[in-house]
């Protein structure tokens, strides 16, 4: 009798013991890919905006992604919060923020200007990313100007061997500016985790 009590007591305690193990192991597991993902949150932080071209006349721009917890957001990104609030979205429905600055510069030489038939005594210069009518009459210039972004994301992976990709390191957003007298200046994405 004194041999099964034993062997109980064995067995609770190695019932309690490997609960208690398994218990430790969840929150190691929690807190490495935490300490990952804030890892991540500095590389995007350090991370500057890569500049290059493509077909030699699109300018694109790339920049890793910011993973953000929602508390994370409202606490270090108070003016996004903000717009969220003011659009009336719940904070908790947001999945992605996108911000894009663009710097259009251009010269238009004298013979591009023609007369304006919309508006007479101005000239006027039209072309597929702008449109600007200057009145010299009273002084006034009216511009349009376009511009046409694309922006793609993309996992970057961890590991590679040989043409196997495994594992996600982060993300990284592509913005590609169609108009060639355009630049991007500014690229950010966060994307908000739950």
């Amino acid at each position: 009798k004194a041999l099964i009590i034993a062997v109980s007591i064995l067995i609770v305690m190695f019932t309690a013991q490997s609960y208690r193990l398994d218990r430790t192991q969840v929150k190691l597991d929690r807190t490495s890919k935490e300490s990952e993902r804030k890892d991540g949150t500095i590389n995007a932080l350090m991370d500057t905006v890569t500049v290059y071209k493509v077909r030699d006349t699109l300018n694109v721009a790339s920049k890793a992604v910011l993973n953000l917890t929602l508390d994370e957001l409202k606490k270090h990104r108070a003016k996004d919060a903000k717009l969220i609030e003011d659009l009336k979205i719940r904070a908790k429905d947001v999945e992605l923020l996108a911000k894009v600055s663009t710097e259009t510069k251009d010269t238009i030489p004298k013979h591009k200007w023609v007369p304006s038939v919309e508006v007479p005594g101005c000239l006027e210069y039209v072309d597929k990313w702008a449109t600007i009518t200057a009145c010299f009459l009273d002084s006034t210039i009216m511009y349009a100007l376009r511009d046409s972004l694309g922006m793609i994301v993309h996992r970057v992976p961890k590991r590679r061997f040989l043409w196997w990709r495994w594992g996600t390191k982060g993300y990284r957003v592509e913005v590609v500016n169609y108009n060639p007298k355009s630049t991007i200046r500014f690229n950010e994405f966060v994307k908000v985790l739950k």
